[in-house]
């Protein structure tokens, strides 16, 4: 769920060994020099900055004195994430998450049906002396040679309707990438990438929506220095393959393989309204190939823009606001490296994206703890899709939040209540999916992204007649209203 993190969280396992580490650099190092030097730890975390993504944002960091650069060359940087429990649905079957026809994504707390978790292995590399000061005791530590960071995660993912299933638990690599960085004398911080990997994600962490996510297999160039902010360059593919969609009668075993390409250039860290901006442009190309009888999607491209205003610090020192703004056409008006799919009634099928196809995006969400005992995480969607013609628009329109009262540092009751509405013309439906639960945590610490955290829910949800059918699984397939109950851990690192 992350990318790129810092050294400083391989430091979190091991408080032990480097609190000897920095008592003995305390003792041998000059209090001047000690103030003025910076760890390696944050040395590393500058060169393969994450921080986009939610859980990347926090303020927490350990530090290290000059002498822990030995034992840090033996280190690997572990990272993950993972939620898990179990839950039933009032009706007496497995639990099963309540989401709107035609929405992106769904309220999650009390509404996720699965175990799921991703374990992330870093390793930074250096040669002898790249962490030498300059000749004196109380010059600043700085890189005086190349860095490298190599990175690969590993994801699990097993539904709670085939709970402890071996054979439906899906193992993925979605990260296996290497970046070099401080080898151009003029513009040191460049690094330059490739493999694959989750490429500068945003999130909102409420609906666990990924807004912009231009993850996949490719290459690139990024922080280059440009005035206050930088700038990256990336090449990003993806392939699969698929029944053809747009066919009379579409068959899921006559495949043909699709590939995308998207060059995505971004300029972020650039200072705004109390905060920093990161805007990106886009340009993505998608071609198929021929199934076995001989026919082949269409070819298509398109552009996309996107704009991120980011304030660190908002309403407390923990918050964090994002507000978004997306347009695309094409292929590229997923705003992911990706492809949308179809459902129909022969299976589940690639969207060809045509030219003519379009699509704008607002997003408002936001984090913050209000005090000692009060947090909240309100989340607002806007979204317009056009295919083709205007009375083919499909409008989702999404509102929410998660206030959480803490009772005290390590106990708290989590409310979160969503309203999803969906419009779709061409296949002439109109519903809300309405969702709210309730569930008392326990927790380390009493802020909003507290974790680990572990939880009892219970889940209410109620549907318009439109959706009748398309919500809830089979035990609520003639139903407008459902309920889920259970318990569930969930953390990250």
């Amino acid at each position: 769920m992350s990318g790129a993190s810092g050294t400083s969280r391989c430091v979190h396992g091991r408080v032990v060994l480097l609190t000897l580490l920095a008592a003995a650099g305390a003792r041998a190092t000059p209090t001047g020099a000690q103030n003025e030097q910076r760890p390696i730890s944050l040395l590393l975390e500058e060169e393969f900055r994450g921080g986009t993504e939610t859980r990347e944002q926090r303020p927490e960091r350990q530090h290290l004195t000059e002498r822990a650069e030995h034992v840090l060359s033996d280190f690997i940087d572990i990272g993950g994430y993972l939620r898990s429990g179990y839950g039933r649905s009032g009706a007496g079957g497995p639990m099963i998450g309540f989401q709107a026809p035609g929405a992106a994504s769904k309220y999650r707390l009390g509404n996720e049906a699965e175990t799921y978790g991703e374990l992330s292995f870093g390793k930074n590399l250096y040669l002898p002396g790249t962490f030498e000061l300059d000749g004196t005791d109380s010059a600043p530590a700085a890189l005086a040679g190349p860095v490298a960071h190599v990175q690969a995660r590993v994801s699990f993912f097993n539904p709670y309707n085939s709970f402890g299933s071996a054979d439906a638990t899906a193992v993925g690599l979605p990260e296996a990438w290497a970046s070099v960085g401080q080898v151009l004398h003029f513009a040191p911080t460049t690094k330059f990438w490739a493999g694959n990997r989750f490429y500068r994600r945003h999130d909102i962490h409420v609906t666990d929506f990924y807004y912009w996510n231009t993850s996949g297999g490719g290459g690139g160039i990024e922080d280059v220095p440009l005035g206050p902010g930088r700038i990256a360059f990336a090449w990003i593919g993806w392939g699969s393959t698929s029944g053809l969609s747009y066919v009379p009668q579409p068959d899921p075993e006559n495949r043909a393989g699709f590939s995308k390409s998207t060059y995505d250039l971004r300029a972020y860290d650039l200072p705004l309204l109390f905060g920093h901006v990161e805007l990106g442009l886009a340009y993505a190309n998608a071609v198929s190939g021929v199934d076995q009888s001989g026919r082949k999607g269409p070819r298509s491209h398109g552009f996309a823009g996107t704009l991120v205003h980011t304030i660190q610090g908002f309403i407390s020192e923990d918050g964090v606001q994002k507000l978004s703004i997306q347009y695309g056409t094409g292929p590229a008006r997923t705003f992911t490296a990706g492809f949308e799919t179809v459902s129909l009634p022969q299976g589940s099928f690639i969207k060809p994206e045509a030219n003519d196809y379009a699509r704008v995006r607002v997003t408002e969400s936001f984090t913050a703890n209000v005090g000692e005992h009060f947090s909240v995480g309100p989340v607002a969607i806007f979204q317009l899709s056009r295919e083709g013609s205007p009375g083919d628009d499909q409008l989702w329109v999404s509102a929410g939040a998660r206030p959480i009262v803490h009772f005290t540092r390590h106990v708290s009751l989590a409310v979160e209540g969503g309203l999803d509405w969906v419009k779709d013309e061409a296949a002439a439906t109109e519903g809300a999916l309405a969702k709210l639960t309730v569930a008392p945590q326990i927790s380390i610490d009493n802020r909003w992204s507290s974790r680990p955290v572990v939880r009892a829910f219970v889940t209410g949800a109620f549907w318009t007649d439109d959706f009748v059918g398309e919500v809830g699984g089979v035990d609520y397939a003639t139903q407008n209203e459902g309920l889920n109950a259970g318990v569930q851990m969930e953390a990250w690192w």
